[in-house]
């Protein structure tokens, strides 16, 4: 994700007609900064402890400097999860930012184009009791938010990862990454850059947070504005599904890549918009339909399909669980979460589950739920993140990002 200053800078200096003055060009800013605003992550129940208030401040060069003469502007404050990467159900680590931006909201006419300062704090969580818990540690670097060499999914980075030797890994800017055998207490840096794998080829997790690179994206793509977030959903059979991008159909690699062959889903879906698996045999998507949206499940690995049950509104996501259940995400004002048993056809609320996840995964054996990104007028953001060690009975709030 591009940094906010360079989003407003394109907004300040890009082609635009003439006639609309600095005002103009704020309000449209403020417009944008206010669709990708999501609302804090709320419902998570447990009680927090153990937060170590020591954080690492990492501010890019060039983004710190004085106001504007005799004004003092007013500031927002957003904050952004990097991603979230348990090793067991004990051990478990969380990168994200908190930043902070200029508000400017009046500009008088014929007077410059302010320049806009952003100062964003990194800071590494680490749990060690499953999430009861969280202190910071220190971070080697500041975080690839873009120009990263592979796509980067909001809150579902592959800037955070386990490499080849079990190691959790850390990758920054200039393809630079750091490894650590100590729960993040040292860090070395790598004498190789991070890699990004070979031409045509697609980076992604697997099931086990590894980083892998796929022989080849599917034929048409990956499919755009569509609620799953991650670019492939890996199983532990060590397929990859996503859902077509166009058609009512699942796209899965069962050779890393190097084919993707076209799943149907039921007759009467006209598009799919999201599909889980975790075990690469039992998978569920959700399908558009002339009616509305469906729930659909194979038990036969995509060969066939079975309609589930209507849904009342559409799913913004979901994450299939070890035990066969499936959560999925409320696309509502109000969000939360549905479950669907092992086998089951009704949904069940789940009470005090986060109400608007954006990506939802496991790892380590914890059901994660982050919130990629969120802003407010306060400096004191809500958490962006809950995991989950019962498969989403109970949930705990990881501590908020800090400016």
């Amino acid at each position: 994700m591009a940094r906010i200053e360079d989003l407003l800078r394109q907004e300040f200096r890009g082609d635009v007609p003439a006639g609309p003055g600095p005002d103009a060009m704020l309000a449209r800013v403020a417009k944008a900064r206010r669709r990708r605003a999501a609302g804090a992550v709320a419902g998570c129940a447990a009680i927090l402890g153990g937060l170590a208030l020591a954080a690492v401040s990492v501010i890019p060069p060039g983004l710190t400097g004085a106001p504007g003469a005799g004004e003092q502007p007013a500031h927002v404050y957003h904050g952004q999860v990097i991603n979230t990467v348990f090793t067991d159900q004990r051990h478990g680590y969380v990168v994200q930012q908190g930043c902070s931006l200029d508000n400017v909201t009046r500009v008088p006419e014929g007077a410059p184009t302010p320049d806009v300062h952003e100062r964003c704090q990194t800071q590494l969580l680490v749990t060690e009791d499953g999430g009861l818990t969280w202190r910071t540690r220190a971070l080697p670097g500041d975080p690839a938010t873009k120009d990263a060499g592979v796509p980067l999914v909001q809150g579902h980075s592959l800037m955070l990862w386990v490499d080849g030797t079990g190691r959790l890994a850390f990758g920054g800017w200039d393809r630079r990454y750091w490894t650590t055998a100590d729960g993040a207490v040292t860090w070395q840096e790598s004498a190789t850059p991070r890699e990004v794998g070979p031409a045509g080829s697609m980076g992604v997790f697997t099931a086990d947070d590894r980083l892998t690179f796929l022989t080849s994206p599917p034929p048409e793509g990956i499919p755009a504005k569509k609620a799953q977030p991650d670019p492939a959903v890996p199983a532990t059979d060590g397929s990859f599904w996503t859902a077509c991008a166009t058609g009512p159909c699942v796209r899965v690699t069962r050779d890393h890549g190097a084919t993707w062959p076209a799943m149907s889903t039921v007759d009467s879906a006209t598009s799919v918009d999201w599909v889980a698996t975790y075990d690469g045999r039992t998978a569920y998507a959700s399908v558009r339909t002339p009616g509305g949206y469906r729930l659909v499940r194979t038990s036969d690995g995509g060969v066939s399909w079975s309609d589930v049950l209507g849904m009342p509104q559409p799913s913004a996501g979901a994450a299939a669980l070890p035990d066969g259940d499936l959560l999925l995400v409320r696309a509502s004002e109000e969000g939360g979460m549905y479950r669907l048993r092992a086998g089951g056809s009704t949904l069940e609320p789940v009470a005090d589950a986060p109400a608007h996840a954006g990506p939802m995964y496991v790892s380590g054996g914890m059901v994660v739920a982050a919130q990629a990104w969120q802003e407010s007028d306060r400096p004191d953001l809500a958490s962006m993140v809950c995991v989950s060690a019962d498969g989403g009975a109970t949930w705990t709030a990881v501590p908020a990002p800090v400016d």
